[in-house]
């Protein structure tokens, strides 16, 4: 197996991540819970809870969200249903010491694009994959896993090919009623993000809520149509505090963003967008140093994810808001669903295109409701969800945020209403059965050792 990175080394951009009970799961299965846990601020798995106890906690919402105020209406402990909080990098660290020898990392090869071709010799007809990078080089392959991101090259190419192929010549790919969930879509939010030193925001408040080991929190404001919401939690064992502020742009939503994506700010930007909020806001904007700002995008609805042996996954094919802290999970549950299908005793080559369909429909539906559903709760936080209560004053304010605050807990509840295990099982008896059925109906098996990239 061959890696491609396009820096010129694996890393990661952006600080603190959200680590929720069917990650840790995972995590287990892959024999990697302690080295993981070890990078956490604090696991499931700690002062005697375990996934499962998360899971039966999670049931039982509505003690574990509550009303902290009118511009901090609501506080959600993640710990307490199976989430914590670390570093990107840590986690980052950790999957890259335990990929296996057999795999090779090649640095600094950005894929820019990639074609499909047949080579005839004695033995037949070949199909394979070549990989053209920026340095000017190629590698060929026979199956392709794109893992590139929001600016995936591979989920370009494979939609430049099939709207070629399938769509209206007249209509280019952007504007395809098909084809252009392919292209990023700005939400109309921008986020603030910055860390915070736990010790500083200490020596300014020793008792400031941000600053507790287990706390995540969540203030929610709007001012007539801008809408703004904080999501601070702690990472790295405590010592830091990963702060996003966020600004929702009225009608920004599906408009083309201006400017670069990712980019620092001076901290007097950020400070002016927050400037009205209560104390402990004002107190952690004191401890702000060096924050970016960032544009966020998203792949809505993602019509396949997959075309013969070339697969997307992670948030190639559904990248989503912020607001599960469900992203990096969803692109673990993704890789492990295919790897185990790829992996899988009865795969072989010709196999591939079957594996990659199969996988497409036990997981691209599942992600692309949870991209719905994080956009969803983003607009709750916001008080700009249809439907729901507006930020208004009026009488009835503690009666309405009580009922935002129930909606916003059936929001989470895809964390733990269809378990992952349940998700495997469902990709496995397909895959066994359709081999089955060919094996039945005498079709000749090839057996081929393949390459992927």
């Amino acid at each position: 197996m061959h890696m491609y990175e396009a820096g010129p080394e694996i890393t990661t951009v952006g600080a603190g991540i959200s680590v929720w009970t069917r990650t840790w799961q995972i995590m287990r299965l892959l024999g990697r819970y302690d080295d993981l846990a070890g990078a956490a601020v604090e696991p499931p798995g700690s002062e005697g809870r375990s996934e499962q106890t998360a899971l039966e906690k999670a049931m039982n919402l509505d003690k574990l969200w509550y009303l902290v105020g009118t511009s901090a209406p609501l506080q959600h402990p993640y710990s307490l249903i199976g989430s914590t909080t670390m570093h990107r990098a840590d986690m980052v660290d950790v999957l890259v010491r335990s990929l296996p020898s057999s795999c090779a990392i090649h640095t600094s090869k950005r894929l820019l694009r990639y074609s499909e071709s047949v080579r005839q010799d004695k033995h037949g007809k070949h199909a394979y994959i070549t990989l053209y990078f920026a340095d000017g080089t190629t590698a060929e392959t026979d199956v392709l896993v794109g893992a590139d991101g929001i600016k995936s090259a591979t989920r370009a190419a494979m939609y430049d090919y099939a709207h070629a192929h399938d769509c209206r010549p007249d209509v280019d790919r952007a504007n395809c009623s098909r084809c252009a969930p392919a292209t990023p879509k700005w939400t109309g939010t921008v986020g603030y993000r910055c860390l915070i030193p736990s010790e500083k925001l200490l020596s300014v408040n020793p008792e400031h809520p941000a600053s507790k080991r287990k706390a995540v929190l969540c203030y929610s404001g709007k001012e007539k149509r801008i809408a703004q919401h904080i999501i601070s939690y702690p990472i790295s064992h405590g010592r830091y505090i990963n702060w996003i502020g966020f600004v929702t742009i009225p009608d920004g939503e599906g408009t083309s963003y201006k400017g670069k994506w990712v980019k620092d700010v001076p901290k007097e930007e950020l400070v002016e967008h927050f400037a009205e909020w209560n104390q402990e806001v004002q107190e952690m904007l004191q401890c702000v140093n060096n924050p970016s700002l960032w544009a966020i995008h998203v792949i809505d609805s993602l019509p396949f994810s997959v075309s013969g042996r070339v697969a997307l996954m992670g948030d190639a094919v559904h990248a989503m808001t912020t607001h599960f802290g469900a992203g990096a999970g969803q692109a673990i549950e993704d890789a492990y669903i295919l790897g185990r299908l790829l992996a899988h005793p009865l795969t072989t080559l010709s196999h591939v295109p079957d594996v990659f369909r199969i996988y497409e429909s036990v997981r691209l539906p599942y992600a692309n409701n949870v991209v719905r559903l994080a956009r969803e709760a983003g607009l709750m936080y916001e008080f700009n969800a249809p439907g729901h209560y507006g930020g208004e004053r009026v009488a009835a304010e503690p009666e309405k945020l009580k009922e935002l605050s129930e909606a916003m807990q059936r929001q989470w509840e895809w964390q733990w209403q269809e378990p992952f295990d349940a998700m495997w099982e469902r990709a496995e008896t397909a895959f066994v059965k359709l081999v089955r059925e060919r094996e039945q109906s005498g079709r000749r098996k090839w057996y081929s050792p393949c390459r992927l990239i």
